[in-house]
């Protein structure tokens, strides 16, 4: 009888990682002879390698940015219970009584707890426990425990720096669906308030990670879910989110323009796209915003682009395109708007006629507009990952001049074959992940009524996406 193969398990970057920190850690303290020779005296007396090697185990994550974070809490953890456990030294003789002891490591782990949630990071506490216990329960007497406290915080600050350096140095090049689930574990309380994204489909979405990401980051109240409307559904959505209490909902297609007429109020943007992103529901009422221009602007001033006076070449006329080329004209550039159905680049350059100029999508037409323009972005979903599309030609890009910005609102891929036919030509490139975090920011601003440090934000989500 044939028994099913079983597979083997895949040594991943982060196992090699995790190896290659603890060989490492423990080899920076062999040279010097220190493996916990008491013969040395003082704290060399007590140093060694295995707290070092604990530290990289527990820290090496997947990105840098992650091993950062956790680098520096563990620090602040180590510091924390490093003096927490020097101070409960101080206690003497008095730490020999068993029942006086056991009290004691319970008071020093809740006092490394709660002074960690203090500071707002909750990940140090672990550290904040752990190393008053070991210092405790060891068993070490007299000046000895204090060179002994004095090592393990050494021997784990030197894991933690190794763990840093060493993920740094071996960067995680896999996909990002191939580096394990992410955590999106959200506390909910009875005073939470929701919100959530609508489309057709919207499984895909990202919203959900980002906004949560977002939330957990600023401490405030709100879960935000992922909602699934069949199109033409949108009233019968805004009566059932009032109903449910939501505190508001972004929106992606097909739900965009029908939400207009559903308003109570419309914002500026949203009045001059058309269109309905964000919803904020107060009072009873719906207040529509659009968030797609002014973050594709703030995106361009993260990359130092200004689009004033300008002259801004646009690929594609769909919902995206509208509101980038409405606001870029708002801004003061002049747009000339490519698409393969010149009827549609016309009904966008209608809105503005003395800004934006519509122009077919051949070859000829995109050579020619590419040769005057002095920005190229990209609206299509030509090079969006499964959506089976691609340009055909590629030569436009050879009529840009020197210098000339390519932004491509596509984000995943991170780099689509546009950017990297730019990008090799010599052009600086940037993709959509700018524009999706401002969106988001925008309108996180919006649904909470609070001012949000964007830059930080950004950092945030990077992480995480």
């Amino acid at each position: 009888m044939k028994h099913p193969a079983v597979p083997l398990p895949h040594i991943g970057m982060r196992v090699i990682k995790t190896a290659v920190a603890v060989m490492v850690s423990y080899a920076l303290f062999l040279p010097f002879g220190l493996t916990y020779r008491e013969e040395l005296g003082g704290i060399l007396g007590q140093m060694g390698p295995l707290y070092a090697c604990i530290a990289c185990i527990i820290c090496t994550q997947s990105t840098l940015g992650q091993t950062f974070r956790q680098g520096i809490s563990r620090l602040i953890g180590v510091v924390v219970g490093g003096a927490l456990g020097t101070a409960t030294l101080l206690l003497g003789p008095a730490l020999e009584h068993f029942w006086l002891k056991t009290l004691i490591l319970g008071l020093v782990c809740v006092a490394g707890v709660w002074l960690c949630l203090l500071i707002k990071r909750p990940t140090a506490c672990g550290m904040a426990c752990i190393l008053p216990c070991v210092i405790l329960i060891t068993g070490v007497t007299g000046v000895t425990r204090y060179y002994y406290a004095a090592a393990r915080m050494i021997e784990t600050i030197v894991g933690l720096l190794v763990a840093l350096g060493v993920n740094a140095a071996l960067p995680d090049h896999r996909p990002e669906g191939e580096r394990g689930e992410i955590d999106m574990n959200v506390e909910l309380k009875n005073t939470t308030r929701k919100l959530c994204v609508i489309g057709d489909p919207v499984g895909h979405s990202k919203s959900p990670l980002i906004q949560n990401t977002m939330l957990k980051a600023l401490g405030l109240d709100y879960v935000y879910l992922c909602q699934p409307v069949p199109r033409g559904e949108c009233k019968r959505w805004l009566d059932c989110a009032k109903f449910a209490g939501y505190a508001g909902f972004n929106a992606t297609m097909p739900h965009k323009e029908e939400l207009v007429p559903l308003m109570d109020e419309l914002d500026g943007d949203a009045r001059l796209i058309g269109a309905v992103n964000t919803v904020c529901l107060r009072d009873g009422k719906a207040y529509g915003y659009n968030t797609d221009g002014e973050g594709f602007l703030r995106s361009l001033a993260d990359e130092g682009i200004d689009p004033a006076g300008k002259k801004v070449m646009v690929l594609g006329a769909g919902g995206a395109s509208k509101a980038v080329c409405l606001k870029l004209a708002q801004a003061g550039a002049e747009v000339t708007v490519c698409n393969r159905t010149l009827d549609k680049a016309r009904a966008i350059c209608d809105h503005d006629p003395e800004h934006l100029h519509p122009a077919g999508f051949t070859p000829e037409e995109l050579a020619r507009e590419g040769g005057r323009c002095d920005l190229l972005v990209n609206c299509t979903s030509l090079g969006m990952t499964d959506a089976g599309g691609q340009f055909e030609d590629f030569s436009f890009l050879d009529r840009l001049r020197p210098g000339v910005p390519v932004v491509d609102l596509i984000y995943a891929p991170a780099e689509t074959e546009l950017l990297r036919q730019a990008k090799k030509r010599g052009h600086r490139t940037s993709n959509g992940l700018g524009l999706l975090v401002n969106q988001a920011v925008l309108s996180l601003e919006y649904f909470t009524q609070t001012a949000i440090d964007a830059a930080e934000m950004k950092k945030r989500i990077d992480a995480v996406l």
